[in-house]
């Protein structure tokens, strides 16, 4: 990294939203909802602009990345590598003071880490841009979107209505 300097391009391989709170330096953020999404970014052409550079896929925990760096690799991009271990090692590695900013997404109740007490909060409300890395989740039964909302905002009950399109999938007892 330090011998290809600026040339070298970061490459998120996670979902749209979860670099809302956390991303490598200059990264690319690709507008994907699911891995599946990838294919089809990839495929659009709007990142054959990268085909000759180093790029270096990124994602939690490294498994994310392997996919999408097997469908660049298809379509065309010369060198793609990978963090290893993704960015949960990277972050245990080299704390706030790497490449990596803000918070992690994790799927799991905690909803995001900081890898030290001086991370930098890059997240902004939805509602009133504060900064904040806090998701919360839509209060529409149906509906399973995350919100990202300063605590203060979280605290009025219509912000926690995101309002998306209820999407394919919706909980049976609902249908009817």
């Amino acid at each position: 990294m330090e011998e290809r300097g600026d040339e070298v391009v970061f490459f998120d391989g996670r979902n749209a939203f979860e670099a809302k709170i956390g991303k490598f330096k200059d990264a690319v953020i690709p507008n994907t909802s699911t891995t599946r999404d990838f294919v089809g970014e990839i495929e659009s052409g709007k990142y054959d602009h990268l085909k000759d550079k180093p790029v270096v896929t990124y994602c939690t925990g490294g498994i994310r990345c392997e996919i999408l760096s097997s469908v660049m690799k298809k379509h065309g991009f010369n060198e793609v590598y990978q963090i290893e271990g993704g960015i949960a090692r990277y972050g245990n590695k080299y704390g706030d003071d790497g490449l990596w900013q803000g918070s992690l997404y994790t799927f799991d109740a905690r909803m995001a880490i900081d890898f030290t007490d001086k991370a930098d909060v890059i997240g902004r409300c939805e509602k009133c841009e504060s900064p904040t890395n806090k998701f919360h989740s839509c209060s529409e039964v149906s509906c399973y979107e995350l919100i990202l909302l300063c605590e203060t905002c979280a605290l009025i009950p219509k912000n926690l209505a995101c309002f998306h399109v209820v999407k394919k999938g919706a909980k049976s007892e609902l249908i009817g």
